[in-house]
């Protein structure tokens, strides 16, 4: 033991011997080299640990940023799309869906149980689908999406539009088209009846309707003919117009006595 003890210490003097010998620049090339050799060490530490299929993953993160279509090892499962906003009524029978899914994935839009068509998700995650063709009534609009790696998911939440081509009713019980109204007051009653749910504007102004679809307000109207103009629009954005006109003459002054 004693004889590897004053080896050991030989060793270590004449080591430390021929690192004064070095120059200073030879000292800074072996310090260079054995901090590339500990990085290359680390590196090979980092990739054994992570294994192939954690840098695989990586790899599919970055495609996200390049929109490289790259399959993805290990990927069992594709999440369903999600739909953006949509008002949930209208009057066009074609529209465009859109909304996010997995990046590069194939979108699959149903109509009322019915495959509408495909698109492609971007790199971003966003699709559009342009040519959503609606039947009068509710709609019901969901998708899948198949990823890459040929997974395809559960249907998405359901996105429901109602397509409403029709004006609604619109009829006016008072006054009648061309009434004359005479008196101390200048004004006239507009009633009328239509849909529930519709907006209902009379020469701009909007009137309250009521849960059975009646509605009145009174105007102040000038001396001569008064143009009103009645418009209805329903969710969907259609509209129905009634005008009339009335006129209005003030009582005559009693003569002076």
């Amino acid at each position: 033991m004693n004889h590897w003890r004053k080896y050991n210490v030989v060793r270590k003097r004449n080591l430390q011997k021929s690192w004064r010998s070095l120059s200073r620049q030879d000292r800074n090339e072996v310090l260079s080299f054995l901090k590339v050799l500990g990085a290359i060490v680390a590196l090979v530490a980092v990739i054994y640990y992570v294994g192939i299929n954690g840098l695989t993953h990586i790899g599919g993160f970055w495609a996200i940023f390049t929109g490289e279509k790259a399959t993805v090892a290990g990927d069992t499962q594709a999440p369903p799309p999600t739909f953006s906003p949509l008002n949930p009524y209208t009057k066009q029978k074609t529209l465009t869906v859109a909304g996010y899914a997995e990046p590069s994935a194939e979108v699959k839009v149903l109509i009322n149980g019915k495959e509408a068509g495909t698109t492609i998700a971007e790199a971003g995650g966003t699709f559009s689908f342009k040519d959503a063709t609606l039947k009068e009534g509710k709609n019901v609009i969901t998708a899948t999406a198949k990823d890459l790696g040929g997974n395809e998911s559960q249907k998405s939440a359901e996105l429901i539009v109602t397509l409403d081509t029709k004006k609604p009713a619109l009829t006016i019980s008072s006054p009648k088209d061309g009434q004359k109204i005479t008196g101390e007051k200048n004004q006239v009653k507009v009633a009328g009846k239509t849909e529930p749910g519709v907006t209902v504007k009379i020469n701009s102004i909007q009137a309250r309707v009521l849960g059975d679809g009646s509605f009145s307000t009174t105007l102040i109207i000038s001396t001569g003919e008064t143009k009103i103009t009645v418009i209805a629009t329903d969710k969907a954005g259609n509209q129905e117009k009634v005008e009339m006109t009335v006129s209005y003459s003030a009582p005559a002054s009693s003569p002076a006595e």
